[in-house]
């Protein structure tokens, strides 16, 4: 019996075929799973790298920094934590090849911006309700306007508070002058006495006396125009910065202008007293002469008298005729005199007003700090402090970090910028919360960290004193402002500029005197806001007429005594206390400087616990390129080959995908 195998063959063929076709299906779908459990291992094994935050950065300022350290230790760190999914035992055998770190981005770089939104981040998202009134954008922006408009009349009554001073030097001018004038009458009447006297060498020497008074006229009379001629020029150029400044509201720029128009019309009425104060000088000229003309009848009648001999016993010399023709020509003198007022009556409480200037610009800590005050004498040390590395970056190219602006990305990477208003508050928000700022007794190993961070300087005691003249400024400006507002304030001012200044004729100096009391008052007041706040006290923004402190009694006693009164007991009041008005400055000033300045401050506090930490080299940002060798299970037992070999780029970050 013969049997064919054709079927058997057939069944054979086609069960090969099957177990193809199921084992390519198998693998295929293994292959997939492979993929996917490759990129599950590499993502994972970068988000236990980036996990790796430094936890005193991340428990003291809530930022997440990975620390790399020296070059290749990411790489080693991603290979240990991807080697437990290589050594699983299951159907996705598989070697790591190569890692390379492809990019890393630093909390340094990119002008700050990352550091910023690290900070943006947590703010926006890690905390719950804000403490700042009015934290929407219409609320920040009105703020700003307001300190914005407090530096502009801050600024415009600074260069009017010197113009003021340099009025005063024109009427001390003419006081000068007029007291040449009154030398010349007083030493007009000793003549005439000495010549009733008969006395010929005592008139003489008082006429001399006169003419040394008449041949000082010409000069003090060219300092005076000199001085008025200085005075018109600054006025000029002070107006045009007036009209060009942009950041006055309206209700300011009108107040403004109401009282600058005092110095114009000062000048004005200054100018009709110019040509007879000119004429002074020929008319001292002419007056020597007729001065010199008499010394010279006065020497002959002199010699007259010395020489005279009678020619009999009888003869008898008449001096008092002898004197007569001099007598009446010098009671002819044609007397100089300023027909006008000028000058200061009031020079006490002039002096007091200037004396209070002078101190607040001569030594503002003194001043204003609470008595038991301890000043921090520390020096910082700014070697290899962010801020240091990002000024002399790129230093060849003749540009810094600090210098370029926000523009520039970071290899390849576009640095976010604070864009708005708001963000702006929170980043400074940040900044009231994480850093400390003026205490009367400094912790020790502490500084003023908020003073440093908005100027910078090495000293403690220079961040506190710059600090403090700022807000004084800001304080004064927005006093000012409250004057100007305020007519009963104005009329105040008005009242005791008239009485300082001295008659009715001297209304145009009146109204300037009285515009440098506001200013002075508003700076009286800044520096009782200021000790306020130092005191642990808290001022409102823009001031009531009940909350307002200083009247124009205790602004004159200030001056008379060089020191602030001591305030009442400390009261809870409303308004903003010292933090709240640094928060202010952060915010209208904020900067890129401000932004590497906290990194410094964090830098220097960490420095403490960790001695080589440096924020330049906390990374934020990481990108990854890892290649893995897999091989095939279903079809091949043999060696690994490059051919299964998959390359997987993976990133790591603490910025949100749709921010990087």
């Amino acid at each position: 019996m013969r049997y064919r195998g054709e079927v058997t063959v057939f069944l054979t063929m086609i069960l090969i075929s099957i177990m193809s076709f199921l084992l390519v299906t198998v693998e295929s779908v293994r292959d997939t799973g492979a993929r996917l459990y490759l990129r599950m291992a590499v993502d994972s094994s970068m988000d236990s790298v980036m996990a790796q935050y430094h936890r005193e950065l991340w428990e003291r300022y809530r930022l997440l920094g990975l620390e790399t350290g020296e070059d290749g230790k990411l790489e080693e760190e991603f290979k240990a934590f991807f080697e437990p999914y290589r050594r699983a035992k299951n159907w996705y055998p598989m070697k790591l090849t190569s890692v390379s770190r492809r990019d890393a981005v630093t909390l340094t770089e990119g002008d700050g911006a990352y550091f910023e939104q690290e900070i943006l981040d947590y703010m926006k998202y890690g905390l719950i309700g804000m403490i700042w009134d009015g934290m929407e954008e219409g609320g920040a922006l009105e703020t700003l306007e307001q300190m914005k408009d407090a530096e502009g009349v801050n600024a415009l009554s600074g260069l009017y508070d010197g113009h003021t001073r340099e009025a005063v030097r024109v009427e001390e001018a003419l006081e000068k002058i007029n007291a040449q004038l009154i030398r010349q009458k007083e030493g007009w009447n000793r003549g005439m006495e000495y010549l009733n006297g008969l006395d010929g060498d005592g008139f003489i020497r008082q006429a001399k006396d006169m003419i040394k008074a008449l041949k000082q006229l010409p000069s003090l009379v060219n300092g005076y125009e000199k001085k008025a001629d200085h005075l018109n020029e600054k006025l000029k150029e002070s107006r045009q910065e007036f009209e060009n400044q942009e950041d006055l509201s309206s209700a300011s720029r009108k107040a403004l202008e109401e009282e600058l128009d005092q110095y114009e019309a000062y000048t004005r009425s200054d100018g009709e007293r110019r040509m007879e104060i000119a004429a002074l000088e020929e008319k001292s000229r002419e007056n020597i002469i007729f001065l010199e003309q008499l010394i010279g009848e006065a020497e002959d009648i002199i010699d007259y008298i010395d020489n005279w001999e009678p020619e009999d016993e009888e003869d008898e010399l008449d001096e008092n005729e002898l004197w007569d023709p001099v007598r009446r020509r010098f009671s002819r003198y044609p007397m100089l005199s300023l027909g006008m007022e000028f000058g200061i009556r009031d020079k006490e409480k002039e002096g007091w007003l200037e004396r209070i200037g002078d101190l607040a610009a001569g030594g503002i800590l003194e001043l204003v700090l609470p008595p038991e005050t301890v000043v921090s004498g520390k020096k910082l040390d700014q070697r290899e402090l962010p801020s240091e590395e990002a000024k002399s970056e790129k230093a060849g190219a003749g540009t810094t970090v600090l210098e370029r602006g926000r523009s520039g990305g970071v290899r390849g990477h576009s640095p976010i910028d604070v864009q708005n208003l708001l963000d702006r508050l929170l980043v400074s928000e940040y900044a009231i919360r994480y850093f400390s700022a003026f205490e009367t007794k400094l912790p020790e190993h502490s500084f003023y960290q908020l003073e440093y961070i908005l100027y910078g300087k090495k000293r403690d005691r220079d961040n506190l004193e710059a600090s403090l003249l700022r807000l004084t400024a800001l304080r004064q400006g927005l006093n000012l402002a409250h004057i100007l507002g305020d007519p009963v304030k104005r009329q105040e001012a008005r009242t005791l500029g008239m009485a300082i200044a001295g008659g009715t004729g001297m209304a145009p100096l009146a109204a300037v005197v009285s515009f440098f009391i506001m200013t002075i008052w508003a700076l009286g007041e800044a520096l009782l806001d200021v000790r306020c706040l130092l005191e642990g006290g808290r001022v409102p923004l823009v001031k009531s007429r009940s909350q307002w402190r200083l009247d124009l009694e205790g602004l004159l006693r200030i001056g008379a005594q060089g020191r602030l009164p001591e305030l009442p007991a400390k009261e809870e009041g409303t308004g903003l206390d010292h933090k709240g008005y640094l928060r202010l400055m952060l915010f209208a000033g904020y900067c890129t400087e401000y932004v590497y300045r906290m990194m410094d401050v964090m830098q220097m506090e960490i420095c403490r616990n960790q001695t080589g930490f440096r924020m330049s080299q906390c990374v934020c940002k990481v990108d990854m390129e890892a290649a893995v060798c897999g091989k095939p299970v279903f079809f091949s037992g043999g060696p690994w080959t490059e051919a299964g070999e998959l390359r997987m780029e993976v990133s790591g970050s603490y910025l949100e995908d749709n921010r990087q």
